[in-house]
């Protein structure tokens, strides 16, 4: 494959997973040591805020790098309103440079941020570098957190790295008037009556189809939430599981675009994103994060016309956690992690995060309790749906999520690659879309000891 190719794939892999960590998605999933494990709040989950580590009240300044700055800045200016002795330095940081900027540091024997935000897709490469702090040495008690999200971020010998800022639950949304006109219903339980199945979203195509309208807007993103739905591990031991996760994957894409459910926009572009204006397509794969930026951020018009539904599998997609360096000083591991215990545990901090960014913690006693994860502002704009049960006390209860590799953020800059390619050419099988991402996944794994599969 030429080296313009090649360029153009590697800037696609940071592109296709930059939106999941901060409303993911870039893409991603992290591995979870055991890929099915429930995310659901378990009863046994103290109820208390997590304890903080002991913090001397002498001045301190945290460093960090990251690329959210609807996360970072008003939860650092709201943390400091109480903690005035607790420096923040922002650095704003691109998401595809964060891993380059920490190994040239490292290379380089310069200085690495204090706190670093950890995109899901990115976990295992940051679990590699072994250059995050176990913060169950500061005080962390993992037991109290949503165990896939701090199986995610677990390392296999067992440290913990980092502590989501977010749960992740997705499902499907939907403009009420369109499955009004199409289905005869847009109540959301009904709904995933029709469409309790991928088949259903093939079989109900033919419709909206005849009137030149979509189900989906994208291939790119029907592929993307296929592909966090899917239960199969990116990678098991040296084996990169391509073929059976992509069949997985691209059958499903190719009969939705034979049908006709599905247009050919590029996920993500200003083209694809005024979309969620318009009345030519139906659904769009949702995690709880993709509310506001995307379906308010792309249709601030639309309240009451939107609902969320289930999708035939309960799943994650996407999520950041947040993690200390090892290189930083005691005291500013304290005040590192005290900072991330009041963005997730801290009742009062947690709150902050929910109103101001619209996260919600995966502390177990605060994600499992339905009046805290109750998304209430939402609500009129989905047409007063309690769209918080759904996705914290429904979904959550039933989401699974596989395994990933160090080489997920190359697996997924093919997936987008090959999924845009299917819509293109109409007439791409499912032999030629596994054919074209495997060699193009071959040129982007490096490492003679993995096997692609």
């Amino acid at each position: 494959m030429k080296k313009k190719v090649l360029c153009v794939l590697l800037a696609a892999s940071m592109a296709a997973t930059a939106l999941a960590g901060c409303g993911s998605s870039s893409d991603d999933s992290a591995n979870a040591p055991a890929a099915e494990e429930s995310g659901a709040p378990a009863e046994e989950a103290s109820g208390e805020e997590a304890p903080a580590a002991e913090t001397s009240g002498e001045e301190v300044t945290i460093t960090y790098w990251g690329w959210d700055s609807n996360f970072y800045d008003p939860m650092f200016a709201a943390y400091t309103e109480t903690h005035p002795n607790v420096h923040f330095e922002p650095v704003a940081t691109e998401w595809g440079d964060m891993l380059t900027k920490a190994q040239q540091a490292l290379a380089s024997n310069s200085e690495l941020p204090v706190l670093v935000p950890m995109d899901n897709a990115l976990l295992e490469n940051w679990k590699k570098m072994d250059i995050m702090e176990d913060l169950t040495t500061l005080g962390l008690n993992p037991d109290d957190y949503s165990d896939v999200y701090i199986k995610k971020a677990t390392t296999a010998d067992g440290k913990v790295i980092g502590v989501f800022e977010n749960v992740a639950p997705s499902g499907i949304a939907y403009k009420r008037d369109m499955a009004e006109q199409y289905f005869g219903t847009s109540d959301p339980d009904e709904l995933f009556e029709i469409f309790s199945s991928y088949d259903a979203y093939i079989e109900k195509a033919a419709d909206v189809a005849a009137d030149g309208k979509f189900m989906f807007h994208s291939g790119q993103a029907v592929a993307e939430w296929l592909y966090w739905a899917s239960e199969v591990p990116t990678q098991t031991d040296n084996t990169i599981n391509y073929t059976e996760k992509m069949t997985d994957v691209f059958s499903k894409l190719i009969a939705m675009r034979d049908t006709g459910a599905v247009d050919t926009y590029q996920n993500g572009t200003p083209e694809a994103n005024a979309t969620y204006a318009s009345r030519d397509h139906i659904f769009y794969p949702c995690p709880d994060w993709a509310i506001t930026y995307y379906i308010k951020g792309n249709d601030p018009d639309g309240s009451g016309n939107w609902g969320i539904m289930k999708a035939p599998v309960s799943y994650s997609h996407g999520g950041t956690a947040l993690g200390i360096t090892k290189a930083s000083t005691d005291e500013q591991k304290a005040a590192a992690y005290d900072f991330i215990a009041w963005v997730t545990a801290d009742p009062t901090g947690a709150a902050e995060s929910r109103d101001k960014v619209g996260y919600i913690s995966p502390y177990k006693a605060l994600v499992g309790d339905a009046a805290f994860s109750r998304r209430e502002a939402d609500e009129e704009y989905f047409g007063g749906e309690d769209i918080g049960a759904l996705y914290y006390q429904d979904i959550m209860q039933a989401m699974k999520v596989a395994d990933s590799s160090t080489w997920e953020n190359e697996v997924v800059s093919v997936r987008n690659d090959v999924a845009q390619q299917i819509m293109d050419d109409s007439s791409m099988t499912l032999e030629q879309a596994l054919a074209n991402g495997k060699d193009e996944l071959t040129q982007l794994v490096t490492d003679s000891e993995i096997t692609i599969e």
